[in-house]
């Protein structure tokens, strides 16, 4: 946060316009601040595993979604004929 904050004040007296400016000349430190920790907060990865011998969706409802998608489609391409 301090490094982001010592590059925006070096951006300034430079003359520059470096992201995040607008936003602190605007609404102030304390949001520039609220954003810039959004942004360097590293972001939880979780990763989806499903077991091998487990199936991500039962079959008959593979069967269902994939009609509805279909439907989906055909109902799209003759919006588009029409």
């Amino acid at each position: 946060m301090i490094a982001a904050y010592e590059e925006l004040r070096r951006q300034i007296l430079n003359g520059q316009r470096g992201p995040g400016l607008a936003l602190f000349m605007r609404r102030g430190m304390r949001e520039w601040m609220t954003a810039c920790s959004l942004c360097l907060a590293p972001s939880p990865t979780k990763e989806f595993t499903a077991a091998p011998d487990q199936a991500v969706l039962p079959q008959g409802a593979r069967t269902e979604v994939v009609l509805i998608l279909a439907g989906m489609l055909l109902h799209g391409c003759q919006e588009r004929v029409s």
